[in-house]
């Protein structure tokens, strides 16, 4: 068990202890508290890793990004909280000095326009062939969920796209939106790359190793 889900279970008992809930209750609030508790834990250590490597912005924008779309679209995922926490903290970290550093340079506004472009219709192919992604534990049967998952998951890609877009056109004003307009691209790249077979395969690979390691 891990020390998350260790303090979610003392904190379900003590108050089903006093409130006097049966154990399915209860169950429920640590299921819960779990939930908060790992969001809570990694929005923590993205913001200390933002603050020493100079990529704050660029972090919590891919935390959020991922975190606001994956509602709608789903995604492959680790199968333990060891590998989730490990992959999320170090991929957010990877992209957010990349988008920082590397691909936060100053472009001409048109080849920044195009390298968005590419980056969104890339998504929207994706989307339209994947969308949603259901795990094995909750498979989505309804067609109407399916079919409000793919208006949300879209809906929120046009928003990204027009997010991007209105970042690059004030980027003359303050260099650093370059890096934010590519903080949003890296994090819809990421996202779609989730909801592939291939990436689906790459991160099971990866949460085998970490557990192993752990």
């Amino acid at each position: 068990m891990s020390i998350i889900e260790a303090l979610a279970s003392r904190i379900a008992d003590g108050l089903a202890s006093q409130l006097n809930l049966d154990q399915e209750k209860r169950s429920v609030i640590a299921y819960g508290l779990i939930g908060i508790l790992q969001v809570t834990s990694l929005f923590l250590m993205i913001t200390v890793i933002g603050l020493m490597t100079g990529t704050l912005y660029e972090s919590l924008i891919i935390f959020f990004s991922v975190g606001y779309i994956r509602k709608s679209t789903g995604g492959a995922h680790s199968r333990t909280m060891w590998g989730c926490n490990t992959v999320s903290v170090a991929s957010i970290t990877l992209l957010a000095i990349l988008s920082r550093y590397l691909f936060g340079i100053p472009l001409d506004v048109y080849v920044n326009a195009g390298i968005t472009m590419a980056v969104f219709l890339a998504g929207f192919i994706i989307f339209h062939k994947r969308v949603p992604v259901d795990s094995p534990n909750k498979p989505i049967v309804s067609s109407e969920k399916i079919r409000r998952l793919r208006r949300e998951s879209f809906g929120k890609l046009c928003l990204f796209l027009l997010l991007t877009g209105a970042a690059i056109a004030l980027a003359e004003s303050s260099e650093r939106l370059y890096s934010i307009a590519s903080s949003i691209r890296m994090a819809m790249v990421w996202q779609a790359i989730t909801l592939t077979e291939t990436g689906g395969s790459l991160l099971a690979r990866v949460d085998r190793a970490i557990n192993s390691v752990l």
